[in-house]
């Protein structure tokens, strides 16, 4: 069975953001999922990390969250800690005028 999807945790979130790209397309940009995370509420304290960090560059976006599933593939999106490497030149701070 996939880390995380025993019967003796909470349920396993899969959380994507979706992001609104200059020309208007929004896409699927990276995936915060639970299996990835060994202790309670680790997946939580990434999520409002990202949240707060995107809300912070004014970037366009939203999120969908659904349960993991046991049969359910890892993901092939990014995650949130791959996804932030770059993020100064996907999502560069507003200017201060």
């Amino acid at each position: 069975m996939p880390q995380g999807l025993d019967d003796s945790r909470e349920p396993v979130w899969i959380r994507t953001c979706f992001v609104r790209l200059p020309d208007g397309d929004v896409i699927a940009a990276f995936d915060i999922d639970g299996r990835q995370y060994t202790e309670p509420g680790q997946a939580w304290q990434v999520y409002r990390e990202a949240w707060k960090e995107m809300s912070r560059r004014r970037a366009g976006w939203e999120w969908e969250s659904h349960l993991a599933t046991p049969s359910e593939p890892p993901s092939r999106r990014p995650s949130w800690e791959q996804y932030r490497v770059d993020l100064d030149a996907k999502h560069p701070l507003p200017s201060a005028d």
